[in-house]
């Protein structure tokens, strides 16, 4: 992967984001049709069964991209730390008011669910058992990571993050089952993290190349499909297989790639609408044979609001956020702060 790469999104990388949060859609949308009759559905049994996965490619991404924007010039850890709060915070509450909503009127949820203490955490992003916005354990983790990578690249660079991603891993699953407060800090989700920082410490000095990229992708997928059976380890392998490969690619169809700038959205947004289909479709007795119909239905609404989502709140907030640390770095508020927002 070229130094010149150090200022401009991998395209591979977005992909991969794409594919990551389709597949948790996929595996999520039984909830979702659970008024609809199971038998008139056409469903991917395998991305049904192992969807879920994209969680780990999603956590094996933020691996790689803590050690990728950590060798780009003017990184601090301060600016990263900032970059990553605007990036993440500010949808993460719209989706979280929005969950308060509907369980104000018993969508998804009964009211005596909205909890001070419940919706604090949510807001914060603090571990808790179960988010307002249910997927938002994820971000508890995402957060952790940042903070922990934060503060051990620039002690040991991305070598003592490797260390201690798979020591959270093995002392973490060792000692299993944990309140979210510990797990959060250590369990087997970070063997997912350290497959990331491994796949940028293989692929760091190589250039873009189909072959290379193509290559380490079957591997992967070969890993994925047959290596289950030999252990559930097999997953972050992967996960470091496939990260490796995007990052090597040296183009993708834009269109994915516009799918990958809003995979955060799709990912945030999909539950909340998860949760009005059922209750829609029982208020308007939609006919129970069509659930196979709404699935995609529900696809092209989610791209449709997520796609919103990026254009109107968080391309505006990371734009504001990058003017706000480059002015800071100026005044010598936020040292070393760089202009470049490469990698959202």
């Amino acid at each position: 992967m070229a130094d010149h790469q150090l200022h401009g999104r991998l395209p591979g990388i977005q992909l991969g984001r794409a594919f990551a949060a389709l597949a948790v859609f996929y595996f999520h949308t039984h909830l979702a049709l659970n008024y609809f009759d199971p038998a008139r559905l056409y469903t991917w049994q395998f991305l049904a069964d192992r969807g879920a996965a994209g969680v780990d490619l999603f956590f094996a991404i933020s691996g790689f991209i803590v050690c990728y924007v950590s060798k780009a010039p003017g990184y601090t850890p301060l600016n990263f730390l900032a970059k990553r709060f605007f990036r993440i915070y500010p949808l993460n509450a719209l989706a979280t008011l929005v969950m308060v909503v509907l369980f104000s009127r018993s969508i998804g949820g009964p009211p005596h669910e909205i909890e001070p203490g419940r919706l604090l955490r949510s807001l914060l992003i603090l571990p808790q058992q179960t988010p307002m916005n249910a997927v938002g354990w994820t971000l508890e983790y995402e957060v952790i990571f940042y903070v922990v990578s934060a503060i051990l690249i620039p002690l040991g660079g991305v070598r003592l993050l490797l260390v201690w991603c798979v020591a959270a891993a093995a002392i973490g699953t060792g000692i299993a089952p944990q309140p979210p407060i510990i797990s959060r800090f250590g369990d087997d989700h970070y063997a997912d993290f350290a497959a990331g920082v491994f796949a940028y410490m293989m692929v760091a000095r190589l250039p873009p190349r189909w072959s290379s990229s193509l290559v380490l992708l079957a591997l992967a997928i070969g890993t994925y499909v047959f290596g289950l059976r030999l252990s559930p380890w097999m997953t972050p392998a992967a996960c470091c297989l496939a990260v490796a490969g995007l990052a090597l690619l040296p183009s993708a169809p834009r269109p994915i790639v516009k799918l990958g700038d809003i995979s955060y959205g799709l990912y945030v947004w999909h539950w909340p609408l998860f949760m009005i289909l059922p209750w829609l479709a029982l208020r308007k007795q939609f006919d129970p044979g069509n659930g196979e119909i709404w699935r995609w239905i529900l696809l092209a609404f989610l791209v449709a609001i997520a796609s919103a989502s990026w254009i109107c709140f968080e391309r505006p907030i990371n734009r504001w956020a990058a003017r706000w640390l480059d002015e800071r770095s100026r005044t010598g508020t936020v040292v070393g702060a760089s202009r470049s927002d490469a990698i959202t």
